[in-house]
Order: structure tokens, then sequence, then C-alpha cells
């Protein structure tokens, strides 16, 4: 899946951003199967942002305690290092801050560094109103109000490739800041068409444009987006006929949309989307067969 996001897809700029998306998708041999266009207030009150980012949001909310193993191993490393002694998800750190905005958490946060704690885990040592203080993804309230536009849209677009993701994300969806990225890529040619033709400076912390991380992210976006409205199960994706073929329960298959951490055989715990990040097809499908075929539960 391609999301191409409000940042990019205001009133006069919708057009020409998809159309430049689709020639660059075109070139990089990647068939377009279906698109959609949603306005983004619609899309972040239908809760798609959230089932779309849905570890970015639970850090968000309930902090260190949603973390996997190698996570909470991180936080706790640099818990050592700082001199804060607190950690607390974003969504929290109002208590120790009510004049806090949403826009002032973030420029914050990324003022003060952003440390990459593990797939959808991100923190930051910021102080607020006292000491120093770890915020966990303390850009997500602001990325949830970036959804409220009622001016903007989200481009949703569901693709085909004999590229594997990891090469997609490497070679063309370009690096995280569009201003900085390879003009040929995703987000480095939506950057120069919405700024040179409509005034829009695309941010590094919205990116313009995602796309799905690995095979099992991608199989739920697709079916969320153009199959589950219509009754259909995962059976109507191609990932989840190879799994369902593999012997993997589709019901248990489901449960790993929501992107709770599940437990090893070792005790530690994963998460199912970042543990598929950039795997091959096939890989994804013995991962996912392993996860289901043993009935582990979730550590919710």
């Amino acid at each position: 899946m391609t999301l191409v996001k409000p940042e990019a897809l205001a009133i006069g700029s919708a057009a020409d951003a998809m159309v430049e998306v689709a020639r660059v998708l075109g070139e990089a041999e990647v068939t377009i199967l279906r698109c959609a266009l949603m306005p983004a207030s619609d899309y972040g009150e239908l809760g798609f942002l959230l089932q779309h980012y849905p570890r970015l949001h639970r850090i968000a909310v309930d902090g260190a305690p949603g973390l996997c193993s190698d996570a909470r191993r991180e936080l706790g490393s640099l818990l050592d290092r700082s001199e804060a002694n607190v950690a607390l998800g974003a969504f929290e750190a109002g208590v120790y801050d009510a004049a806090l905005s949403s826009a002032m958490l973030e420029a914050r946060c990324r003022q003060a560094g952003i440390h990459k704690l593990g797939s959808g885990s991100y923190v930051s040592v910021v102080e607020l109103n006292g000491p120093p203080v770890a915020v966990l993804n303390g850009f997500v309230p602001a990325l949830a109000s970036s959804y409220r536009d009622p001016t903007a849209l989200v481009g949703l677009i569901e693709c085909h490739s004999d590229r594997e993701i990891a090469d997609l994300r490497t070679n063309v969806l370009g690096a995280l800041n569009p201003n900085a990225a390879s003009p040929t890529s995703l987000r480095g040619a939506l950057a120069a068409l919405v700024g040179s033709q409509h005034a829009i400076t695309l941010s590094e912390g919205r990116n313009g444009v995602h796309l799905s991380a690995g095979h099992l992210e991608g199989m739920f976006q697709s079916w969320r987006y153009f199959a589950a409205a219509d009754g259909h199960g995962l059976d109507r994706t191609a990932l989840g006929r190879a799994l369902a073929d593999r012997g993997a329960p589709l019901a248990a298959v489901a449960a790993l949309a929501g992107d709770h951490n599940v437990a090893e055989d070792s005790g530690k715990t994963v998460t199912p989307h970042g543990d598929t990040e950039n795997l091959s097809r096939e890989a994804v499908i013995d991962r996912v067969w392993q996860w289901t075929d043993k009935s582990r539960g979730s550590d919710r």
C-alpha cells in the first residue's frame, strides 16, 4: 500500500500530486491495482489512522508497558544514560504541562532528538515543567491532528510489483525528509512538484508518502481499505490466500492486525509488523505460520 498524506493533498494540489505518485510508481515497475481518495477528516474519524499505525498510537497512549522486549531494553539503556527517571506516553505529557499543545510537544521532541527504540516506538528526552522526562512517540498527537484538516485528502493506492518491499522502500520511497530525498524517488518527486507548483513544503515529520514496511502490514492495509467494507476476509488478499494455503488459520492471522506483542519461545516479545519489515514474501509466510500454528497469545 502507498499512502499519500494530507500535507501533499490540499485543495488544488491533490490531482497533480496523485498523478505524480502514479508516474513514479509506474517508472519503478509498480502496477496500481486500486486507488481511492477520501477526506482526511473522514480518514481520522473512521479510525483508519490508528489502524494504519496501530503501534505508534498504542505506545503514545500506553507508554512503556506496550513496548516489546527489545524496545524496553533500549529504553532502559537510554534512561540509564540520561537524567530522565520516568517514561510516559505522549498523551500523558499534558499531565506534566497542561499548556503544552500537540504541535509544541512535537517541536520539543524533534529539537531534543527522536530515538528509535523499535518498530513504531520512539523516545525523546525533554523537559516538561521540571526534570527531564522520556516521552514515547511524542509526535503522534500532532500527527493525529494533521488528519483533522477539512480541506485535505488522503490517497490510498494498492500496488503490485515483482520487486521486493525492501527494494521498493530503499530505492523507490526515498529518504525520510522529502526535501533531501532523491528527485527520482516518491518523496523527492512529490516534494518538488507540490513545492514548485503549489508552494507546499513537505515536512520531515509527515514525509508526504508512506509505503508499507512489509508484506504483512501491506496485506492488512489493502484488506482494510478495499475489501473489509464489502464484508470480505483476508482470503481476498494474495498474501492471505498464500497463508491459508500454508495452513495458517486466518482468524489467528487477523489478530495480528493490531500489532500487539507476540511471545516467542525464548520468552521475548516481538512486534508482528516490525518483525516482518522488509522480509521476503516467503520469509513472512514462514514467520506468520510459526506464530499462528503454535497458537501463541498476544502480550497485550
